[in-house]
């Protein structure tokens, strides 16, 4: 699903905006947020509302510039939709970490682990700046904070997870095989019980 169009929807229901204002609202909202969005540019948001005019989801707004997009009710519903159909659906992207976990063992052991403490530093740091903001956020309903406490909550989750490989490789739990790499491609003899 196009983020950029979701964002473009949102954005569209609080009132009726250009694209440089949806960049600019777009873009102040990331500056004062820890998870750090993705900001789309004034000409993506462009395409975007485009694509929604050609789809009857927004309209010229009366009485402004002919850039400026409003939403429809179709284009409410769209939202709804989007939003319905994102909640419903695990996300299929796989995240660069995931596919580098994948090839841990095609690290040397002393980097491996190197790199997972470097992560572990990265996500505390993390954590702590998702927990400020929701102290931040005291008085504020928690639904419209929600998102924060998710990015927390998978912070944390993540977070236990390299704690829990490291202390494994520190253990011998999980042990780097020797591996030698030949012709055929790699062979390895399995760690000793």
């Amino acid at each position: 699903m196009n983020e950029t169009i979701l964002l473009t929807l949102g954005l569209l229901l609080e009132r009726p905006m250009s694209p440089a204002e949806l960049a600019a609202t777009a873009l102040e909202r990331a500056a004062g947020s820890p998870l750090r969005p993705a900001t789309p540019t004034a000409a993506e948001f462009a395409t975007a509302a485009t694509a929604l005019r050609h789809a009857g989801q927004t309209a010229g707004h009366p009485g402004s510039h002919s850039d400026t997009h409003a939403l429809t009710d179709r284009g409410r519903a769209a939202f709804g939709e989007r939003v319905a159909a994102s909640l419903a659906a695990p996300d299929p992207a796989q995240p660069a970490f995931h596919t580098a976990v994948g090839y841990l063992g095609a690290l040397e052991r002393d980097t491996a682990v190197a790199a997972l403490r470097a992560r572990t530093r990265g996500l505390r740091d993390r954590a702590a700046e998702l927990e400020t903001a929701l102290a931040a956020g005291a008085g504020i309903p928690r639904l419209f904070l929600i998102e924060n406490e998710y990015a927390l909550r998978m912070c944390r989750a993540e977070l236990a997870w390299v704690e829990e490989v490291l202390a494994e490789t520190g253990t011998g739990a999980l042990a780097w095989p020797r591996v030698e790499v030949t012709g055929d491609g790699w062979q390895w003899e399995a760690p000793s019980a």
